[in-house]
């Protein structure tokens, strides 16, 4: 059985097809006046009858070549995005249409908007964690305060770095130009076609991170694929920008902030290129950390507090300038609840600004 739930923090709205989700598909509208808590005794089924306008974006999903894991059930993502009727992804389609989630979206840990990150960088570097997967050796907390900042030396082999590389150089680079050239000169593509995400590497990399980390790929957004050549940087910033009152992005209102940031490297840098953090510790003092850049090396660190309805300055960090060679890197974003089908399908209706200017 599974239950299905709104999520604490959430509140009902109106809805409206996003511009994203108009460009990727038109979808037809729920039926139903009231969207309220219900069982659903589907265990394994899709839901593919359930009245929720939702369908497949692409045809004979269920013949999709990698979409289902080895146990013949079980959707791989980011791949599942395009299959949401096949993979059972409709009640949370008519979820994000209504301004809402599920509870089964987020983890117990975070359930109440506490997340306690001693606990759980300490125990994504543990020794067992270590034993356990040959990715995760080497693995270590490089500050044991805020901000929490663990490193992965060993999560990529070259080889799979290189993998990541050909994906992003297929997906085609173009210069970055939401900021100025002075606070941010990079560029960029993100994994949102629907090549990408078929790349059979592209799903390891979410099994991957969601096996690290205990949450579901649907927490994720689309991977974004940076190149830094020399004299390109990001100057200091927080990445979490989306959670703040009354101007939330609408897709942030049913997923929460961006809790996590995972970074990683895929090329070596002859000179510059560190990510460094700057900001104030426990105390008040700034506290600085830089991590080189190295080939298969993953970074992570947490950018809400414990309580992540507030976001942790300590995390505000930059790209340094890259002085000599090119820094080539893949950015994962991690969110407390699903992520993609509300930023494809919820709309500014889901603002609270809007929300309340609607009352």
């Amino acid at each position: 059985m599974v239950k299905w739930r709104f999520l604490p923090f959430l509140r009902l709205g109106g809805s409206s097809k996003s511009t994203k989700q108009q460009h990727r598909q038109q979808q037809g509208g729920s039926t139903s006046s009231d969207f309220i808590d219900f069982d659903l005794g589907l265990p394994k089924e899709r839901f593919d009858r359930i009245p929720f306008g939702c369908t497949d974006e692409i045809d004979r999903c269920h013949n999709l070549d990698g979409l289902l894991a080895s146990d013949g059930e079980t959707c791989r993502w980011p791949s599942a995005e395009l299959c949401l009727s096949t993979c059972g992804q409709c009640p949370l389609v008519e979820a994000a249409r209504r301004c809402s989630s599920h509870l089964h979206e987020m983890d117990d840990r975070m359930v109440d908007a506490h997340m306690d990150w001693a606990a759980f960088f300490h125990n994504i570097t543990s020794p067992e964690m270590q034993e356990k997967f040959q990715h995760l050796k080497g693995a270590r907390v490089l500050n044991r305060e805020t901000p929490w900042v663990a490193e992965f030396p060993n999560y990529l082999t070259h080889e799979e770095a290189d993998e990541i590389v050909r994906i992003a150089n297929e997906e085609g680079y173009r210069i970055e130009d939401e900021h100025p050239k002075h606070i941010r000169d990079v560029n960029v593509t993100n994994c949102d076609s629907i090549r990408c995400m078929r790349q059979p590497f592209v799903a390891e990399l979410y099994r991957r991170a969601s096996q690290l980390l205990g949450l579901h790929p649907n927490n994720f957004e689309s991977m974004e694929f940076i190149d830094y050549g020399p004299g390109q940087h990001y100057s200091w910033h927080a990445d979490e920008y989306s959670w703040r009152y009354p101007v939330r992005d609408p897709a942030a209102v049913t997923s929460g902030p961006r809790l996590l940031t995972m970074f990683h490297y895929l090329s070596d840098v002859e000179e510059g290129g560190e990510t460094a953090f700057a900001g104030p510790d426990a105390t008040g003092q700034t506290k600085r950390l830089a991590v080189k850049p190295r080939k298969g090396k993953v970074i992570l660190w947490a950018n809400m507090k414990d309580d992540w309805s507030f976001s942790e300055h300590s995390a505000v960090h930059s790209a340094i300038p890259v002085r000599k060679g090119r820094k080539l890197a893949g950015t994962l974003w991690v969110h407390a609840s699903g992520f993609r089908i509300p930023e494809l399908y919820s709309g500014q209706d889901c603002n609270p600004r809007h929300f309340y200017a609607m009352q």
